[in-house]
């Protein structure tokens, strides 16, 4: 049965479950969550994990985006940029953030079933789900800050009239990564007040 302590760790997994479920369905499954919002001239573009939107329509739902099509469709030149090629690469990073919705999933579930030793093993499952969703995180804000110097550096190519900022799903993915941090250790807590509380 749930302590506490147990109790307030799988009431944070649920939390940050949620909130990367929601990032992982941002654009193009849902355009209105993204990560990065663009306005170039009057287009407004958003990107998530599985592809990017367009006022004209969405990418296919994929791992990696095709970004010399999104080149070419803001005017940049693909072909000599090298930043292009290193952004595709980035994109596919972007899976992790269903892979942490999933780990924080089953360390919830198993926070919720256990007590005792099962605390520790959700405790583990939670530590992989805080670092998953870490390093989806980092790669949230290099491959968004890249990509909004890079519209910022060709901004007169393009019309001169760019805006590009962070849009929801990075946020989510901050505070989900934050739940974890906090939900591995009150998983924990739980382990430990259990067998406080079995020795009186």
């Amino acid at each position: 049965m749930l302590n506490c302590g147990g109790f307030v760790g799988a009431f944070l997994l649920c939390c940050a479950c949620a909130l990367l479920i929601v990032a992982s369905i941002s654009s193009p499954v849902y355009r209105q969550i993204s990560f990065l919002d663009v306005y170039i001239s009057g287009q407004h573009l958003t990107f998530g994990v599985f592809g990017y939107c367009v006022d004209s329509g969405c990418s296919a739902r994929q791992i990696g985006y095709e970004l010399p099509a999104i080149a070419s469709y803001l005017g940049i030149s693909a072909s000599s940029n090298s930043t292009v090629s290193t952004v595709l690469n980035l994109t596919k990073a972007l899976v992790l953030h269903p892979v942490a919705a999933g780990l924080a999933f089953l360390a919830f579930i198993v926070a919720l079933l256990s007590d005792h030793l099962g605390y520790l093993l959700s405790s583990f499952i939670a530590l992989l789900a805080f670092v998953a969703s870490a390093v989806a995180l980092g790669f949230d804000f290099a491959l968004f800050t890249v990509a909004k110097n890079e519209l910022y550096k060709n901004s007169s190519s393009l019309g001169g009239d760019v805006s590009a900022s962070y849009g929801t799903a990075i946020w989510l993915t901050l505070a989900a990564t934050v739940l974890l941090f906090l939900s591995t250790f009150a998983v924990c807590f739980g382990c430990c007040a259990h067998r406080r509380s079995s020795r009186y």
